[in-house]
């Protein structure tokens, strides 16, 4: 009899990831599609995205599709069981597994369960979004942040970009430190004048990922010592820093240990290392001293696989997740799953 084989699939603000895994550890497949948050695009879109990217990792490596044992999904806009219920409903009509093995929770969990591989801890996602989660051995869990671009995701690529567009009006007004974000704004707006930044947010609008994707104006310029870049990214720290302190002393309350609690970060903001990372670190150690920074472990996509194999009755064992983790390690570097 053949190993079982599981899906996991992470899906965030931008893109939405699958991986197809055999529950001896063997990476079969990588896939990608765009946005998994059905809040943003739609219940249609995201079908159309898990099935893009589910597609694409079963030929990614020449695999012919077969039974799959079951599938977690972890995307970033499951808030609440209506929201669970209406993702199983779209896994359903697309068949991939029997209806009794789909799990669904937040993007959170997968990161965490690969980041730590499947130990407890805290996870901080830095992407389109931002949003904090830790749990401890006693399945005590508490969130923090992840209430959206309108209420909140401070340190997240959407509210960078928004600072960015700010950054810019205040230098164009005198109101604000001269930062080249205005012209880079003006150039990535396709703007013919900064004052005609009002007409492209509000008349014309924007998308979250719009917006999102000009977060990158403020870490290039923060690269080149641009002062108000580094300002925003030093306050964005700071914000990301306070939820994985309003985690830690949750988890801790219900603890009576005084280790340090392990904290790994992930998303598309931690790949600009020296100006995002460090100011980050900094913040951590200073704002939540109780919490040890350790490298992720797994991508958050293997932690949905993870998770997917412990939905199908398998027992996580060390040997299985460091061969995962050997076979990803393999292929990374051509592969843009992360």
């Amino acid at each position: 009899m053949s190993e079982q084989v599981v899906i996991g699939i992470d899906g965030g603000g931008t893109r939405l990831r699958a991986a197809i895994v055999s529950c001896a550890g063997e990476l079969l497949g990588l896939g990608e599609g765009g946005s998994g948050n059905y809040h943003d695009v739609g219940a249609n879109q995201v079908r159309t995205n898990i099935s893009e990217a589910v597609s694409q990792a079963w030929a990614a490596f020449d695999n012919t599709p077969r039974e799959v044992a079951a599938i977690f999904l972890g995307l970033g806009s499951i808030v609440t069981r209506e929201d669970q219920e209406a993702i199983r409903e779209i896994v359903t009509e697309l068949a991939l597994v029997p209806a009794d093995s789909i799990g669904v929770d937040h993007d959170l969990r997968v990161a965490l369960m690969g980041g730590l591989a499947g130990e407890t801890g805290i996870v901080l996602i830095a992407g389109t979004g931002s949003s904090c989660y830790g749990r401890d051995k006693h399945g005590n869990s508490w969130q923090s942040g992840g209430w959206g671009p309108s209420l909140d995701d401070p340190g997240s690529s959407f509210w960078l970009g928004r600072m960015a567009m700010i950054a810019a009006i205040r230098d164009y007004d005198g109101r604000g430190e001269a930062t080249r974000l205005r012209d880079g704004v003006v150039d990535a707006l396709e703007l013919s004048d900064i004052r005609h930044i009002l007409r492209r947010v509000e008349l014309q609008g924007m998308t979250r990922s719009e917006v999102a994707a000009l977060g990158r104006l403020v870490t290039e310029s923060a690269a080149i010592g641009d002062s108000v870049a580094c300002q925003i990214i030093q306050e964005g720290s700071e914000e990301l820093a306070k939820m994985v302190a309003a985690v830690a002393g949750n988890l801790a309350s219900n603890n009576e240990s005084t280790l340090p609690i392990p904290v790994v970060v992930t998303g598309g903001l931690t790949a600009a290392r020296q100006v995002f990372m460090n100011p980050l670190t900094q913040s951590l150690r200073r704002i939540a001293p109780t919490t040890i920074l350790k490298e992720t472990f797994l991508p958050p996509v293997l932690g949905a696989a993870l998770l997917a194999m412990e939905l199908a009755g398998e027992r996580l064992s060390p040997s299985v997740v460091n061969k995962l983790e050997a076979e990803y390690s393999a292929i990374k570097h051509v592969c843009s799953v992360r």
